[in-house]
């Protein structure tokens, strides 16, 4: 397919657990698909190309109407429930996730079952196997920008420059850490867990947030000092406090509305899991007055490739949730225009269970 310049994504859509095709966005016929749309299919790529949505499921109306919502929003769109065909031409009941990409349409094909809170065992989650190709493909720039940063310090002089440095080191050995989890995402937070004290892990983050911002934005916190501490994987909190400092200030620079990050933290007496009896007082909040979630996403925001962002790919919030689950805690996220806060309840660590 002409339009897939990007090589390091087109692996990753090749190497997708899942079947995904691309559509022409004017007359909704197939330009390309990964392997395993192939097997689904029953046709290689090449007997596909040019083929309409008839091909793709006998109820054309219902997969026509979440590709307009797509189009209209240019954002993902999940569908549910929907007919496809299959090798052999039998149906079968799916979800999908259309999103758009280049100058196309994508989606991804995914069995009505993998909705299932808890996958049978041989079950690849598609976030996983992201995480997995996505973490190869860091490495090499990782090893290449600590390099530099290394260089760099043998030749800079002021204290400043050297602090900047420092950080650039540290944070690339941050980021390889977690790039080696990703590879098994399933096992995200679980190698290196021990007892955290959050605010130091959102100042840090903050820190970074402040000086990637491309926006005036001011930063404020607001900690409950007699907050427990947690028992978490300190490398993933972070990437977590980063995401969602990072997505709020990408907000407010693209909307122009807004101008204020606030980090909060309280305890949260009697707050309890959904299901079970652990306990869930540590309260991370980040706040922002900028413009707020989109409604048509709002419910979908924590699904793959779901985004409002017009460069956005829809995987930083994903990877939030995976995290935050992973620590046993839940995520939630309110918004209105003037005010979004992505909520985290996390065990303290003397209720945490062990792994």
């Amino acid at each position: 397919m002409g339009d897939l310049q990007d090589i390091n994504l087109s692996a990753v859509l090749e190497e997708m657990p899942f079947p995904l095709i691309i559509l022409d966005e004017t007359h909704h016929t197939i330009l390309w698909a990964n392997s395993n749309a192939e097997n689904w299919f029953g046709r290689s790529r090449r007997a596909m190309f040019g083929r309409d949505l008839s091909f793709i499921t006998p109820d054309i109306e219902s997969l026509q109407r979440p590709i307009a919502r797509m189009a209209a929003t240019g954002n993902a769109v999940s569908a549910h429930d929907l007919q496809l065909r299959a090798d052999k031409e039998q149906t079968k009941p799916c979800n999908l996730t259309i999103f758009p990409y280049d100058a196309g349409i994508a989606i991804l094909i995914r069995r009505e079952e993998h909705r299932r809170e808890q996958p049978s065992e041989g079950d690849t989650d598609p976030v996983e196997a992201l995480g997995r190709m996505l973490a190869h493909e860091l490495k090499n720039p990782l090893a290449g920008i600590k390099g530099a940063a290394q260089l760099l310090a043998t030749d800079v002089q002021s204290e400043e420059s050297q602090e900047l440095i420092n950080l650039i080191a540290t944070e690339t050995d941050r980021i390889r850490r977690l790039a080696d989890r990703m590879e098994a995402f399933g096992d995200v937070a679980r190698a290196n867990k021990t007892t955290v004290n959050v605010h130091s892990v959102l100042r840090q983050a903050m820190l970074l947030a402040q000086s990637s911002a491309k926006a005036k934005i001011t930063f404020t916190e607001h900690y409950d000092p007699s907050l427990p501490l947690v028992y978490a994987d300190r490398d993933s909190l972070m990437q977590v406090a980063v995401n969602l400092l990072v997505n709020a200030s990408e907000a407010l620079s693209l909307s122009k509305t807004g101008d204020e990050i606030r980090l909060e933290t309280s305890y949260r007496a009697g707050v309890r899991r959904p299901g079970d009896s652990i306990a869930l007082p540590v309260e991370i909040c980040v706040i922002d007055n900028g413009p707020g979630v989109s409604e048509n996403i709002r419910g979908n925001l924590f699904q793959p490739f779901v985004t409002d962002k017009p460069a956005g790919r829809g995987l930083g919030l994903t990877l939030v949730s995976k995290i935050v689950a992973a620590h046993g805690g839940v995520i939630n996220v309110s918004s209105r225009p003037g005010r979004t806060v992505f909520s985290i309840l996390l065990p303290a660590s003397q209720d945490t269970p062990t792994d």
